[in-house]
């Protein structure tokens, strides 16, 4: 498979493994289901599926039964666990529930349906599969490219949606108290007057650079007790990610993108003690400018976030 063909296939078995699901649930439910995280028609899951018993029956063309059964069996039930984890985790959503069936675990798999899931990998190997690539053979790279791109366009925005739905949103009724227990985080913060001279500096398009780590802050803050991370951490070093004193537009070091982190790093450790985890937020938050990962989850989030609301800042209209 070349680049158009992995790509084409993974949107095709996305958007037919939907078909598929909305058409089993729909008739036990008896009435329309859409499956899933996403709004639209595909399902992730299945697309990831395709690909990988694509490639796993090119390579057991000579096994026996026994041995692709087991592996069937491996790559489905692992990644039906995973993608169920995963919903539950990070979205607090379960997709699905086995807990009524025997042999399952936690929910998320079961013995009867990883039973289900090897004999349709069977099928799509032995059926599917051959003429699904007759049909991928036939079709030309640029029908494959701009079908593969148009979807996976649409699955980004889909999934943009979701995670600030689902991450960043905050109800009205809760509103009140997540912005005291923000304040209460960061309230001592805001009170030095190094932090405080940040608003006078221009920082983004529209923004000083308090106005946009106040910002990174509270959506890190938000997110992080979405997914049960350590939201003071989180809060705090997002507060002090930025904090250096110059116009990085038109002054400041060369190399600003892959200075300025360290800069902030000293800047707040002669303010206040940090935390492992602040401190790494702070140094980290350029990734993967800073070559070195993060170490915590709280700085990857910290550091989506600001990547975030920097490119909002610059593509929101002015009205």
């Amino acid at each position: 498979m070349d680049i158009y063909d992995i790509f084409f296939t993974f949107t095709f078995f996305s958007i037919a493994g939907w078909v598929l699901e909305v058409a089993y649930r729909s008739v036990i439910k008896g009435r329309f289901v859409n499956p899933g995280l996403l709004s639209g028609p595909f399902l992730i899951l299945y697309g990831c599926g395709a690909l990988l018993l694509a490639m796993a029956a090119s390579g057991m063309r000579s096994w026996g039964l026994g041995f692709r059964i087991i592996v069937y069996f491996v790559l489905t039930t692992g990644l039906e666990l995973a993608s169920g984890i995963f919903a539950e985790r990070v979205f607090n959503v379960r997709l699905w529930d086995y807990s009524d069936q025997k042999f399952n675990f936690k929910g998320h798999v079961c013995l009867l349906f990883s039973f289900y899931w090897v004999m349709l990998a069977l099928a799509f190997e032995k059926v599917i599969l051959p003429g699904f690539t007759l049909v991928l053979n036939g079709l030309s790279p640029v029908f494959k490219g701009v079908f593969a791109t148009s979807i996976i366009a649409a699955m980004v925005v889909d999934f943009t949606l979701l995670v600030w739905g689902r991450l960043f949103s905050v109800p009205e009724t809760g509103k009140e108290i997540l912005n005291l227990q923000f304040e209460k985080a960061i309230g001592d913060l805001l009170l030095l007057s190094d932090v405080k001279r940040l608003a006078h500096f221009p920082h983004h398009r529209g923004k000083t650079r308090l106005d946009h780590v106040k910002e990174v802050a509270f959506l890190s803050f938000v997110a992080a007790q979405k997914l049960s991370l350590d939201a003071v951490a989180v809060a705090r070093g997002a507060i002090l990610h930025d904090l250096f004193f110059y116009d990085w537009l038109h002054e400041g070091p060369r190399l600003h993108g892959l200075r300025h982190h360290k800069i902030a790093l000293a800047n707040a450790r002669r303010l206040v003690r940090l935390s492992d985890k602040e401190a790494d937020i702070i140094e980290k938050h350029m990734w993967p400018l800073t070559l070195v990962p993060p170490k915590y989850l709280e700085s990857l989030l910290v550091c989506i976030v600001d990547t975030f609301c920097s490119i909002r800042d610059y593509v929101k209209k002015d009205y």
